[in-house]
């Protein structure tokens, strides 16, 4: 038999329509187990995420002390009172947030990408300045709040005796209302911008090693080949950086708690440090989780015009 007589004979079997032939039963597509793998992370963010939240938007429509079962609904009433300017305070903790997170976020991206260029390099005890500029990011938020206050004290304090030194006044840094945000922003800059010079860093051996080579070999300095081709390299771990950033900042809590409670005359009150005051030293939760719920909207929004941003610097990499 030959070829062509056996295609032919195969020839029906290929599936071609012919002219009165039934259809072919179509096969059932079976359920994609897929579903099954991201089961358990569903549950736990349902249980850790999404119900913690619905029951603080829930909580922002009562009044009660947070002790007695008894709740009273008082609809938008704490709304009303967050928004309307009768709660002063609340517009005061919103500007040191916002001022908070426009401060801290560059000066922690401008530090970690400085000691990341430097560190990058051939540098002798390179691992030691790493260790060493990292160490504040593990470091346990009182450890560094008591460590800090104590360096800020008006009478023995070292940043004091420093001035005096230079034949300036003693200064009382968390006490005057000029002085005490800034004072914090210092050690807020100085706690996270190990940790963003970590992260820079990895995103710095990630860059190919012959966009360097051609650079030096055209002559450039080391300024030239880290503005024209570390920075751009690393945008994308930048605005990574400045997302992580803008939540840390909104999240900010212990180490000015601790270092100030939020004064002097509310000078350094932040959204969390009035969440907290309102929900257990004036026993107001509801109240609190209006200011929570405020918080967390705010977050949104900011972390969704951030990810639009790092989507598009991904691109313009690419």
């Amino acid at each position: 038999m030959g070829l062509d007589t056996r295609a032919q004979e195969r020839q029906p079997e290929v599936g071609t329509k012919t002219a009165g032939a039934a259809p072919a039963p179509r096969r059932r597509r079976r359920p994609s187990p897929g579903w099954l793998y991201v089961a358990p992370a569903l549950a736990v963010f349902a249980i850790f995420v999404a119900y913690p939240i619905v029951a603080t938007i829930r909580s922002s429509f009562y009044d009660y002390d947070g002790i007695s079962p008894i709740r009273e609904w008082v609809g938008l009433d704490n709304y009303r009172e967050m928004l309307g300017g009768l709660d002063p305070y609340f517009w005061k903790a919103v500007t040191n947030t916002l001022l908070w997170t426009v401060v801290t976020v560059p000066v922690q991206l401008a530090i970690g990408l400085g000691l990341a260029l430097l560190l990058d390099g051939a540098l002798r005890g390179r691992v030691v300045y790493r260790t060493v500029f990292f160490m504040p990011a593990v470091l346990s938020s009182a450890v560094i709040a008591f460590a800090w206050g104590w360096i800020f004290n008006p009478d023995e304090g070292v940043a004091t005796r420093v001035i005096r030194a230079t034949g300036g006044t003693g200064q009382a840094w968390l006490a005057e209302p000029a002085t005490a945000i800034w004072a914090a922003f210092g050690v807020s800059a100085w706690r996270y911008s190990g940790l963003f010079m970590l992260f820079y860093l990895a995103a710095m051996q990630m860059i190919p090693r012959d966009l360097y080579e051609s650079a030096r070999i055209d002559g450039a300095s080391w300024w030239q080949r880290a503005r024209r081709i570390t920075v751009p390299q690393v945008r994308p771990m930048t605005m990574l950086l400045t997302l992580f950033g803008v939540i840390g900042a909104f999240r900010e809590f212990e180490v000015v708690y601790i270092l100030t409670r939020g004064g002097p005359a509310h000078a350094t009150d932040l959204l969390s440090i009035q969440i907290f005051d309102q929900a257990f030293d004036l026993s107001r939760p509801g109240y609190a989780a209006a200011i929570a719920t405020a918080l967390l909207a705010l977050t949104a929004i900011c972390a969704i015009v951030l990810l639009r941003l790092i989507s598009w610097a991904n691109r313009s990499v690419e």
